[in-house]
């Protein structure tokens, strides 16, 4: 069968389980299966999007993500073989400057991260032709999750399908982010991750039961007596109204009440809930402080240094399949996309005035080259000419009369 098929049955039998046991829920199974001879399935239901993204950590992770890379400037640039240097465009492609013009270029590319997290894919249709690079010059996204393949059984050749309509390869720009060899989907954290998260939930959610009291019953009543279901009501309810006053209680003769007492700590949820956030911060590349999660005491040079290996080991794991999609269909060629990291991955103020001023008196940079590192305008090393002077004149006659005076 051809990959691009496998590709989507695979995908659509996972969204057909997803949305069949997520409208079950944790609702009991079904109690006529041992009727039927049906399993019981007591697996927790895989996370659907929002779940996931309800879940604090995960939520919270996401949005460092995207944030990171929707506030970066990205920029086209050219090599420059005179200088040896990749040098920024004078004119950025209008596909950079304003990406999708419905919404602002932030917004477009904090919506491409979170496709990638999630599904592992970016759609977006081509807009017109821009005339300075005959590249498209502004696109139309797509949500992730409605776009499909279609493939020809006999030739091999495919095509996308949205909402039942096909649309040809070269009408759409797609980013996948991560995807094996031969196939053309890649694969988001709710494909790899899906059922681990759902079963995270599903502790978080008993958690959360147990916190408010709905994990065991408060205490145990036990009758002298054989009491029938109505008068076991009736004496449940009465201790509901006692308790709700909180006035003491005597109970009758020969009724014992035996309070039950546990503990969070003992039941280990407080650690089972850390080590979930903990694997939730693994699982997206995100450093455990980001999430305010405990670890070892770091000075202020150790967290720069920690942001610095964020960007490199995390958010570049969802930006360079960004600029590598927009360096080879959407710009010219000879042309890169990059996002330009360097104000996230700089040192401290000092630092950088100590290694910029060894780089001037090195002769690595020039003074306007460093200036340029921490945003401040050129300036001319040239001195100022000294002012000029008139020459002497002939003495006025008045002057040497009055001196001979």
């Amino acid at each position: 069968m051809p990959t691009a098929i496998k590709d989507t049955q695979r995908l659509r039998a996972r969204h057909a389980r997803w949305l069949q046991m997520a409208g079950r829920g944790l609702s009991p199974p079904n109690p006529y299966a041992w009727l039927t001879g049906d399993t019981f399935d007591t697996m927790p239901a895989p996370a659907t999007e929002w779940q996931a993204l309800g879940y604090p950590p995960f939520g919270r992770g996401v949005a460092l993500l995207a944030s990171a890379i929707a506030t970066t400037r990205w920029v086209a640039e050219r090599y420059d073989t005179s200088i040896g240097i990749h040098v920024p465009l004078p004119d950025q492609p209008a596909v950079l400057v304003d990406p999708y013009p419905d919404v602002t270029p932030w917004a477009y590319r904090w919506a491409v991260v979170e496709d990638g997290i999630l599904y592992g894919n970016h759609f977006a249709l081509y807009g017109d032709l821009d005339w300075r690079t005959k590249r498209p010059g502004w696109v139309v996204p797509l949500a992730a999750d409605d776009v499909w393949i279609l493939q020809d059984p006999e030739t091999g050749e495919w095509t996308w399908v949205v909402g039942g309509d096909e649309i040809s390869r070269d009408a759409m720009l797609h980013i996948p982010f991560g995807n094996r060899s031969g196939e053309i989907l890649g694969r988001g954290i709710l494909f790899q991750y899906a059922d681990w998260l759902g079963a995270a939930l599903a502790a978080e959610d008993y958690a959360g039961h147990y916190f408010s009291g709905g994990g065991l019953p408060p205490a145990v009543l036990q009758s002298p007596n054989v009491l029938t279901e109505t008068q076991a009501e009736d004496l449940k309810d009465k201790w509901r109204e006692f308790t709700n006053t909180r006035e003491p209680v005597v109970l009758p003769t020969g009724y014992v009440l035996t309070p039950i007492v546990s503990n969070a700590e003992q039941a280990q949820l407080v650690q089972s809930r850390q080590w979930t956030a903990e694997m939730v911060a693994m699982m997206l590349g995100i450093p455990a402080w980001k999430l305010s999660l405990p670890g070892p005491t770091m000075t202020y040079q150790n967290v720069e240094t920690a942001d610095i290996d964020f960007v490199r080991d995390g958010v570049d794991r969802y930006s360079a399949p960004i600029a590598a999609a927009f360096t080879k269909y959407l710009v010219p060629s000879g042309t890169q996309v990059r996002f330009d990291w360097s104000s996230r991955q700089r040192a401290d103020a000092t630092t950088t005035a100590s290694t910029l001023t060894a780089y001037v008196a090195a002769g690595i940079l020039t003074v306007d080259e460093a200036r340029a590192v921490i945003g401040r305008p050129p300036t001319t090393d040239v001195p100022a000419e000294p002012a000029a002077v008139e020459p002497a004149g002939p003495t006025p006659a008045s002057v040497v009369a009055t001196e001979e005076t």
